[in-house]
């Protein structure tokens, strides 16, 4: 790719290996979710809740993980990206925001893997008490618990640099003996009930403690639910990722909901003959109450059993959190927000040195902090991380649409993610009232993520952003008024050519030939440089069909979407009008005129004429001699007459009728005082004006413009907040009319910017 004008020095795109399966992604998230916390919070839970209570705190939270997991999906299928929530926040709501949910997950990831550690090293200790030698030690067994955590951290994290297939691999060893180490107990919960059928009033009475409680139980238990999102981090390094991500997603939650249900019941049906209710035993044993009821309700095994499943989650887990945070922060340098060393790829196609920070983090915090409060910190940030993939979900599904190739649509949208939402704003509300030390910390570290975003990442973002533009020939005779043109395929890139070089042409102005390729973002450069040729070619189609002697400059630009690349492209070369086209209606109720189209008129900060080609007009080389212009006296209609006049050719035949459906039975004099800055506009030109008196607007501009080669209407005054475009007559006047159309829209200043916050959906 060549740029005869400047040079463009992009940054090596680094890339990852595709190695990952769709049993390895499941069993990755499986991992992942069935952490340790489980182990210890699910006694806790019952004697907080009851026996029925923490059936249903784990359902629930299953629940909120399958809502959210399906807005994990759909992003995931759509942008199989490296980072993750990072990368589908950053999409959404791009700069602080995006950077901020990148800088939480981070951290959330990095200290829950220094917490799997610490649970790993216990669990391995408290079952080698049992054994004389190690009695005979005398070890120091703080000390010995930080040092077992610290070397099973390096086991790992040394399994991570060699490369992602050998942690794909180990992932999937680890996380299917720790779910089958479940299930196992779980059937044996099963096998005792049936064998056993009076342990089933265990669960009477079924929420002793109340509805409230269950929240309680909730809380405590949420931590075993997050753990899916990681799936999302392998994108670039997943086989189909489009297919498999969010199939390995949905298969995870499902695996694991059912496995916590079978072993809570497994744990409920242990207990027998202990002289108090169930719920009590539980609130007397505590975090031990778990095992303890394993191991009445399997005795030959049960202890052993319990002890294997807890250390093979948590290095599961620990493995899943190393692996994910080293992709979070290789995402963010990526981007630029972080220095741009933790972008560098290993021999083994690993993002070394963001594993090494990572690594540092967990190794700190496993060493040095007691990571209680800290570990409930990076649950609140995982709510808050999850609440604003709900919302991401929803703006790039409205926003994007039908630019973005989906593998997966979640069903019942947008309810789902908002249920999801306000299930998860609850919960995070609550974990509040359990330990408000928690949300300090992970206030805290947001606050440092925002001081450090404005003192590094928004300059260093914005110098190694990646560049859109692939190539810019800029005109020999550079002018003040610039035309653009957007070039896509089809007959009507050479209707638009032919508008716009006249207008170039009669307001001595330049013409910008642009086409822009909609390559996704994590698309390496040499599967855009494959795309550049072909692209290339529409412009110098475009070009050689330019007769009138007007400047042209040619851009070729990437971008993740059309519409997103023609107004980054009109920002950057100070475009005043760009020329767009029209089919005359839109495939998809939730747009009015095309996706593209619609966020284009809502964003550009330019002039915007819309051309619906009809059979005649300029593209089919006959002149255009009568124009008719239907107006009310809007503020656009003086563009729309300016065009008009641009347009209309010099004959005595020629004739540009201003048209007014007068269906308020208005005097006539009001309606010629509005219209009389556009008749002033017209100086010379032959024209009349034209007012008739009928209740059907569109059917009697639709009869007049029958007499006329071309029609041309402004976007209307009324509406301009109501409506999100050019108004539902206007639309439906262009769409309905065989001939060609012109709808103008003039940029307005600070009032298009307020519309396009208050009134857009982008």
């Amino acid at each position: 790719m060549k740029d005869k004008n400047k040079n463009i020095n992009e940054p090596e795109k680094q890339e990852l290996s595709r190695e990952l399966g769709l049993f390895q992604l499941t069993m990755m998230g499986a991992g992942m979710m069935i952490g340790a916390g489980v182990f210890v919070a699910t006694g806790i839970a019952i004697g907080e809740a009851g026996t029925g209570g923490i059936l249903l705190a784990f359902a629930l939270n299953g629940l909120i993980a399958i809502f959210t997991a399906m807005s994990f999906a759909e992003l995931c299928s759509a942008i199989p990206a490296a980072g993750g929530a990072y990368s589908y926040v950053k999409k959404a709501f791009g700069g602080l925001i995006g950077f901020i949910s990148g800088w939480m997950n981070w951290f959330a990831l990095a200290v829950a893997g220094s917490l799997y550690a610490i649970t790993f090293s216990e669990y391995t200790l408290h079952m080698m008490e049992g054994f004389e030698f190690f009695e005979k030690l005398n070890l120091n067994m703080h000390i010995a618990v930080k040092s077992l955590a610290v070397l099973v951290a390096l086991v790992f994290i040394l399994i991570n640099y060699k490369g992602v297939k050998d942690t794909g691999t180990s992932s999937t060893i680890i996380a299917l003996g720790q779910t089958v180490t479940l299930l196992i107990i779980g059937a044996m919960g099963v096998f005792v009930a049936v064998r056993e059928p009076e342990r089933l009033l265990n669960f009477q009475p079924f929420l002793s403690s109340g509805k409230g409680a269950v929240l309680v139980a909730m809380g405590f238990t949420y931590v075993g639910f997050e753990g899916f999102e990681v799936i999302g981090h392998a994108g670039e390094e997943a086989i189909d990722p489009k297919k498999n991500i969010p199939k390995a997603i949905l298969y995870a939650v499902i695996v694991v909901v059912t496995t916590y249900l079978m072993v809570a019941f497994a744990a409920v049906i242990g207990v027998h003959n202990q002289g108090v209710t169930v719920r009590e035993w539980f609130e007397i044993n505590g975090s031990t109450g778990f095992a303890d009821s394993v191991k009445m309700l399997f005795p030959a095994g049960g202890m052993l059993l319990v002890t294997l499943a807890a250390i093979f989650s948590s290095t599961s887990a620990l493995n899943a959190t190393l692996f994910s945070s080293a992709r979070v922060s290789f995402a963010i340098s990526r981007d630029g927000f972080l220095p741009p060393s933790l972008t560098k790829i290993s021999k083994t196609q690993v993002p070394s040195v963001a594993l090494f920070f990572s690594s540092i983090i967990v190794l700190v915090v496993a060493t040095l902090f007691p990571v209680e409060d800290v570990a409930a910190a990076a649950d609140i940030m995982f709510l808050l991380i999850f609440m604003l993939i709900n919302i991401s979900v929803i703006r790039i599904r409205k926003t994007m649409g039908d630019e973005l190739h989906y593998g997966y649509l979640m069903p019942f949208f947008p309810w789902v993610p908002i249920l999801a939402l306000i299930l998860q704003l609850t919960l995070a509300i609550f974990i509040f009232q359990i330990s408000p030390t928690a949300w300090l910390s992970a206030g805290a570290w947001i606050v440092a993520g925002i001081i450090f975003y404005f003192a590094y990442s928004k300059s260093h973002a914005k110098k190694r952003a990646q560049r859109s533009e692939l190539e810019y020939i800029r005109a020999a005779d550079k002018r003040k008024y610039r035309v653009m043109v957007p070039i896509r395929s089809g007959e009507i890139s050479h209707a638009l050519v032919k508008f716009a070089e006249r207008l170039a042409w009669v307001w001595h102005g330049e013409m910008q030939l642009t086409r822009i390729m909609s390559i996704p973002h994590y698309a390496t450069d040499e599967e855009a440089a494959m795309q550049f040729d072909f692209n290339k070619e529409y412009i110098t189609e475009a070009r050689q069909s330019i007769t009138m002697d007007v400047p042209v400059s040619t851009i070729v630009a990437r971008s993740d979407t059309a519409a997103r690349g023609i107004v980054d492209s009109i920002r950057d070369h100070q475009t005043n009008m760009v020329v767009l086209g029209w089919k005359g209606y839109t495939e998809k109720q939730s747009y009015e005129m095309g996706n593209t189209l619609d966020r284009v008129i809502e964003t550009a900060p330019c002039n915007i004429m819309i051309i619906k080609p009809g059979d005649e007009g300029l593209h089919t080389g006959k002149p255009i001699r009568r124009i008719l212009m239907p107006t009310t006296g809007s503020q656009h209609a003086t563009l729309a007459a300016k065009i008009a006049i641009s347009l209309l050719d010099d004959s005595d035949e020629s004739l540009l009728t201003i048209f007014n459906v007068n269906k308020q039975r208005e005097p006539e004099q009001n309606i010629m005082r509005r219209l009389q800055p556009i008749i002033t506009e017209m100086g010379n030109i032959p024209m009349k004006v034209k007012i008739v008196e009928s209740d059907d607007i569109v059917g009697e501009i639709l009869k007049e413009s029958e007499k006329n080669d071309m029609l041309i209407l402004g976007a209307p005054d009324e509406g301009a907040l109501k409506t999100m475009l050019f108004g539902r007559v206007t639309e439906r006047i262009a769409s309905e009319c065989p001939k060609t159309v012109i709808l103008a829209k003039k940029d307005m200043g600070v009032r298009s910017w307020i519309r396009r916050w208050i009134g857009s959906r982008k």
